[in-house]
Parts: structure tokens; sequence; C-alpha cells
């Protein structure tokens, strides 16, 4: 299989030290269903730090709606 892709669903968490500092890292699932999950991560937050692939600039959503980009 060349390509594949997987969905994120649910809501994922790490904890782990680094150095003086606990950190707790969560990868929520971008569906627009998997959303509404998304505000209970946020309880004692001090930071977050967004990722995203560059590569989907140019994608289109599931449902074919428009592109990510402007989501």
């Amino acid at each position: 299989m060349l390509r594949a892709r997987s969905p994120t669903t649910g809501i994922s968490e790490i904890e782990f030290l680094y150095g003086n500092y606990n950190l707790r890292m969560v990868d929520v699932g971008g569906q627009r269903t998997e959303q509404r999950k998304w505000i209970h991560c946020f309880d004692n937050v001090n930071g977050i730090l967004f990722i995203a692939e560059l590569s989907g600039y140019n994608q289109v959503l599931d449902d074919g709606s428009h592109k990510m980009v402007n989501d």
C-alpha cells in the first residue's frame, strides 16, 4: 500500500517530563464531529501548539465542500 489515510478519532493523551516541566500532549480528531470534544482538553492549560501538515493546504475536506485551508 503506497498511500493510506486514517483520520484521527477520539482523543489521545501523552504526559511526560521535560526538565522541570510536566507536559501533556493531546491529539484530537479534526473532523467536525470530533471538534465538540475539544473543550474538555483545555482545563488548566497554559499554552496551545497547533500542528498542521503543509501538504494539506490544497486538499479538499472529506465531504468535498471546500479546501482545508479555508476551513
